[in-house]
């Protein structure tokens, strides 16, 4: 008798749990995120650094709204040996999703064929901070601070 209380209990918990996961909307934050440091270097910073290159991330900001869109603009510079130098601005206009205080950023659909793709970064986020990287050991990590509203 005990048993079928406890299959009854259980299956109600499971059903609950389900409907509330599946209900739920998905939580969203918005705000201007400032890059603060790669690697802990504030920016300028040096993203990778070869023997005949240096790629510098100058400046950048993450936009985030309530809808889940994401702006990313990244100012890079260039130095290549022996004399040449350029610079660029980088816009990406993509999503974000979080779950508990993991976010991913990037695009969440298949790269169509013949089309360059960049892989999704992901991170952690904070009330007042986000770290972001490809998913990968060795990737740099941008720190972002939420630049105050007034």
């Amino acid at each position: 008798m005990h048993l079928s209380y406890l299959k009854a209990f259980l299956s109600i918990v499971a059903l609950t749990t389900a409907c509330h996961e599946s209900t739920a909307p998905p939580r969203t934050v918005s705000g201007v995120y400032l890059l603060e440091s790669v690697n802990g270097q504030p920016v300028p910073a040096v993203v990778y650094a070869g023997p005949a290159d240096t790629t510098f991330m100058r400046s950048a900001t993450l936009t985030l709204d309530v809808a889940g869109n994401a702006v990313r603009s990244e100012h890079w510079r260039y130095v290549y040996q022996p004399n040449r130098t350029d610079e660029g601005t980088f816009i990406a206009n993509v999503h974000y999703k979080i779950a508990g205080d993991n976010i991913t950023v990037g695009s969440f659909g298949i790269c169509p064929p013949d089309a360059l793709c960049e892989g999704n970064k992901v991170g952690k986020l904070t009330s007042t901070a986000l770290t972001l990287s490809y998913d990968s050991p060795t990737a740099p990590v941008f720190l972002y601070r939420l630049e105050p509203t007034l």
